[in-house]
């Protein structure tokens, strides 16, 4: 997805919407308008077509981006979740799960690697 697009609710830039961080199932959903994907800052439901976001007359059900996912991508950026949160591309992200679940899914993946 292309990197720093605004959000059509809040209007701030976000760097990485990370759209890969949803489920295929949720993806497939995204693309055909029957989820939206969440503003990291804001929260509200975004509609995605696969270069675009926008905003939608009547949000359906949001997906939530999956932490193993995200764990697994930042995994092979070399980095573990919490590390990829540091950053100014993960910096909006760091609110979605709670400590708990990113320790957890930090320790899932580096056994999946071990």
């Amino acid at each position: 997805m292309p990197p720093e697009l605004k959000c059509p609710f809040c209007a701030l830039i976000v760097p990485d919407w990370h759209f890969e961080w949803h489920t295929k199932e949720d993806q497939a959903d995204v693309f055909l308008g029957k989820k939206t994907m969440a503003c990291p800052y804001c929260h509200a439901g975004v509609a995605f077509d696969g270069f675009a976001v926008s905003k939608v007359e009547l949000p359906g059900d949001v997906a939530m981006r999956d932490v193993v996912k995200a764990t697994r991508w930042a995994r092979v950026q070399s980095k573990s979740l919490r590390d990829y949160l540091e950053t100014r591309e993960g910096e909006p992200y760091v609110g979605v799960w709670t400590d708990a679940e990113i320790d957890a899914a930090d320790k899932l993946v580096a056994s999946e690697g071990a």
